[in-house]
């Protein structure tokens, strides 16, 4: 089976390079994903290793790493990531926390087997469910535990999986715990073939992301270009399509709201070009962000429009929100964490596809902490009733921290769950 897996990513693999560099994806950090790692992650002996996909698991690997570090400060802790995206959050967020970072890397026994002897783990952690065969397989061969937390099973998930049951089981076989963010997502672990004995519900460690002090960013609303009183729409992490739709919404809004202003932050920021020609050609006065930081234009009073071109800022954009909206969830994406507008006290809207948070979503309107609008028509008038009630829009932004504080605390029981591991760790490094 491995064999046939082998033959089926290696075909994978040759055509998947050649993509890369007709995209102009591959970086010249791509070779850390055939094994060849750098001294920084080589020369750490026996580290925890921690793996993340993109940016919202590699803002949990940071989490986690934090609080490794808090409770176990000898702990040498490295972190890999699939996406340069992910690498770059790891690398902006987690200094003075992550010991090394790389690339994960691709799983092909050859490059595992290398990757694993060179690393030499004490303890391997994946964020939510990221399982690759032949790495877990390597770890498993030589004594080294493997843990996955904040897993989720989703929907369409486990519906191929359930196809390959007979496969996951082995796969499964190989990790020692199993820390889940909900009842649901355990029994279907467990159904894939889980051990029971394993899998523990500690709850989505995403509700986390709020810290317990003040947020406050490091920009004004002046220091947009807007006026103090100025109501600001902000679309966070948006994709192909939703951009188009929201400045056809504001359209509609500016002719009754002239005092409102929209900020557009796409998920992938290398799409700003075309964004900013929909932008131009519907007319609107706009700036890029990132003009505004290297100070070669700064902001231009008046602007209707602010496009985000950079990674790393979305904190400081949800601070001018008066509205936020969630991207990825008016096209079929998967949506992205509500909390992280909710967090800074904005109202919440986002579409019907938030599949990739479900339990969230689901917890937020159920809860009064949010609105889902069933699609593109339906923004404009949400928005303008937000807009014009402002105790309606007050009360999203409080059942919202309620929510989350009610359901915080994931990440202080996931690493109860892990302590039997980290005890053997320091028995390796004593």
């Amino acid at each position: 089976m491995r064999v046939l897996y082998d033959i089926a990513f290696l075909v994978f693999g040759i055509l998947y390079i050649p993509y890369l560099l007709i995209k102009r994806k591959a970086h010249r950090d791509f070779s850390q994903r055939l094994g060849f790692l750098p001294d920084s992650v080589i020369n750490i002996r026996r580290p925890v290793w921690i793996h993340a996909v993109s940016v919202g698991e590699a803002v949990l690997a940071v989490k986690l790493a934090d609080k490794i570090k808090r409770d176990f400060p000898r702990i040498p802790v490295i972190v890999s990531t699939t996406t340069r995206t992910g690498n770059s959050v790891v690398r902006s967020k987690g200094k003075g926390t992550v010991d090394a970072i790389f690339y994960s890397p691709l799983d092909l026994r050859v490059v595992t087997a290398r990757v694993v002897g060179l690393i030499d783990p004490a303890l391997y952690i994946m964020v939510e469910t990221e399982l690759w065969p032949n790495l877990l397989h390597e770890l498993h061969s030589r004594g080294v535990p493997a843990a996955l937390i904040n897993g989720r099973i989703s929907d369409g998930s486990f519906r191929n999986y359930r196809k390959i049951r007979f496969v996951m089981r082995r796969i499964l076989d190989n990790i020692d715990i199993f820390c889940v963010r909900s009842e649901k997502d355990a029994e279907r672990i467990k159904e894939l073939g889980a051990p029971g004995d394993r899998v523990r519900v500690t709850g989505n460690m995403k509700f986390d992301e709020i810290p317990g002090a003040v947020i406050s960013s490091s920009y004004s609303r002046m220091d947009f270009g807007f006026g103090e009183n100025d109501k600001v729409i902000v679309a966070g992490s948006t994709h192909f399509s939703e951009e188009q739709d929201l400045i056809e919404a504001y359209k509609v809004l500016k002719r009754r709201h002239a005092d409102l202003r929209l900020i557009l932050a796409p998920r992938h920021v290398e799409r700003a070009d075309a964004i900013e020609a929909y932008i131009a050609k519907s007319g609107m006065k706009y700036y890029r962000f990132s003009a505004m930081l290297s100070g070669t234009e700064g902001a231009m009073p008046g602007s209707d429009v602010v496009l985000v071109d950079t990674i790393g800022h979305l904190k400081d954009v949800y601070e001018t929100a008066t509205i936020v909206f969630v991207g990825g969830s008016l096209v079929r994406k998967g949506g992205q964490n509500p909390i992280e507008g909710a967090r800074f006290g904005k109202a919440v809207v986002f579409g019907p596809h938030m599949y990739n948070f479900r339990e969230i979503a689901e917890t937020f309107v159920k809860g009064e902490a949010a609105i889902m609008v069933k699609d593109k028509v339906q923004l404009a008038p949400v928005f303008s009733e937000l807009l014009e009630n402002n105790a309606k829009r007050e009360r999203l932004a409080s059942n919202a921290g309620r929510i989350v504080r009610k359901n915080s605390g994931a990440i202080d029981r996931t690493m109860e769950k892990l302590t039997p591991l980290f005890s053997e760790f320091q028995e390796h490094n004593a």
